[in-house]
């Protein structure tokens, strides 16, 4: 998936950040947080209407999100709990984000970009919902054609594009990231079926 090149190049591109913060006795629960400020920081933005400045401390954040992955696998401070909070941050910040564009539609009076919102905003919660759900069942699910790093970078496009830019998307992500869920629960579908059919000779 693009994702997966993107944070390929971003890990390379950012490893010697990571090593400065690991040398610095930064924990990844600290970059975490500091992600998550700075989302809360750019969802202000949007709700203003500064589209460009949201999506600029909006990719701030997102290097973040890398960084604290990597300052706990190259600094060996992984945890369960790190994971888990790295997960809830992540959520909560989707969450904030679509607050603040939400908050900048409605005072634009654009009543139809707010109701394709709320569907980009329940697409991309769904798909993080059904791969932990999945996962909960012991089935990895990963695929999908928009997941969170393809997600925050169409986003962060858009705002830069402003108002016309960030409509667009929207429309985008409202049809992906459903189309997306359906991919998934197709996806753990058909690996259930194919298990549990009797193998032939």
């Amino acid at each position: 998936m693009l994702g997966q090149y993107l944070k390929a190049i971003a890990n390379a591109v950012l490893r010697p950040l990571a090593q400065f913060f690991i040398r610095l006795g930064f924990r990844p629960d600290w970059v975490t947080i500091l992600g998550l400020v700075l989302n809360i920081v750019a969802t202000g933005a949007f709700a203003m209407g500064h589209l460009r400045w949201g999506a600029a401390i909006m990719l701030l954040a997102g290097v973040c999100d890398i960084l604290d992955g990597q300052v706990a696998r190259e600094g060996r401070k992984e945890t369960k709990f790190g994971a888990l909070l790295d997960s809830t941050a992540d959520r909560y910040s989707e969450i904030f984000l679509f607050f603040g564009i939400g908050a900048y539609l409605i005072r634009q009076e654009e009543w139809i970009l707010s109701a394709i919102l709320f569907f980009a905003l329940t697409g991309s919660l769904m798909v993080s919902y059904v791969r932990a759900r999945a996962e909960g069942l012991g089935e990895d699910c990963k695929v999908g054609v928009m997941q969170r790093p393809e997600r925050i970078v169409a986003l962060a496009l858009g705002g830069l594009f402003g108002h016309d830019g960030l409509a667009f998307v929207l429309v985008v992500l409202a049809v992906t990231t459903n189309y997306t869920v359906v991919e998934r629960l197709t996806h753990i579908r058909n690996k259930l079926k194919s298990r549990a059919s009797p193998s032939t000779s």
